[in-house]
């Protein structure tokens, strides 16, 4: 089931989705990246995903893996904003089927 519910999350993040994407998120979710740090509650967040949707006229999330364990799923991708390529992983908790926390870790190639 945690595959799906991450096969979700990225393709809401890869279409924009900022509604799908938040019905995955917990109300106390946090989010952590090299962007922002650390951000928590939902709205914050979402308000932050929205930005970097804004921001990029471009962009493309894709998954080369998918990996789970118990509440938690790893997505190894490539991130392209724009001009800029990114690889990295995003570390997702879950619980009662709602990402609690979600940690990327990326780099510029």
């Amino acid at each position: 089931m945690l595959k799906k519910l991450t096969q979700n999350y990225i393709k809401a993040f890869n279409d924009k989705d900022l509604k799908t994407i938040s019905s995955l998120l917990d109300e106390n979710f946090i989010l952590e990246d090299p962007a922002v740090k650390h951000l928590e509650g939902k709205q914050i967040c979402l308000n932050a995903i929205n930005e970097l949707f804004e921001k990029h006229s471009k962009l493309s999330f894709e998954a080369n893996k998918i990996y789970q364990d118990d509440d938690t799923s790893f997505i190894e991708f490539i991130l392209k904003l724009d001009e800029t390529n990114l690889k990295g992983v995003d570390i997702i908790e879950w619980k009662n089927k709602k990402i609690v926390k979600l940690r990327a870790y990326l780099y510029e190639f």
